[in-house]
């Protein structure tokens, strides 16, 4: 069982911190799961921006980067009916992220 060591994003962290605290706690306990347990349950990699969304069963997404030994970066959250906006916005932080780190 491979554990993750998560982490968030300032835009992720606004994003979250904007949801309701039903919201707060559902979407903490999923992130707890992969850190814990190397649990992503429903995820895709979306093929042209390089990220990986969770998917909720309400539309929520939180989009995410995975790096290498075993590092997963939270980008961003949305929903469903704004998820090409917010995937286009997760995969530029993520380059942002990545050119940094290239310096």
């Amino acid at each position: 069982m491979t554990k993750y060591n998560v982490y968030e994003t300032e835009e992720y962290k606004e994003w979250l911190g904007e949801g309701t605290l039903k919201s707060q706690r559902q979407i903490h306990s999923r992130v707890l799961k992969i850190e814990e347990e190397g649990y992503f349950g429903h995820h895709k990699y979306l093929q042209g921006a390089g990220v990986w969304e969770l998917k909720f069963t309400d539309g929520r997404r939180v989009y995410y980067a995975q790096v290498p030994e075993s590092n997963v970066i939270l980008l961003l959250g949305g929903n469903k009916n704004g998820q090409d906006k917010d995937i286009k916005k997760a995969a530029k932080i993520f380059g942002k992220i990545t050119e940094a780190q290239s310096k």
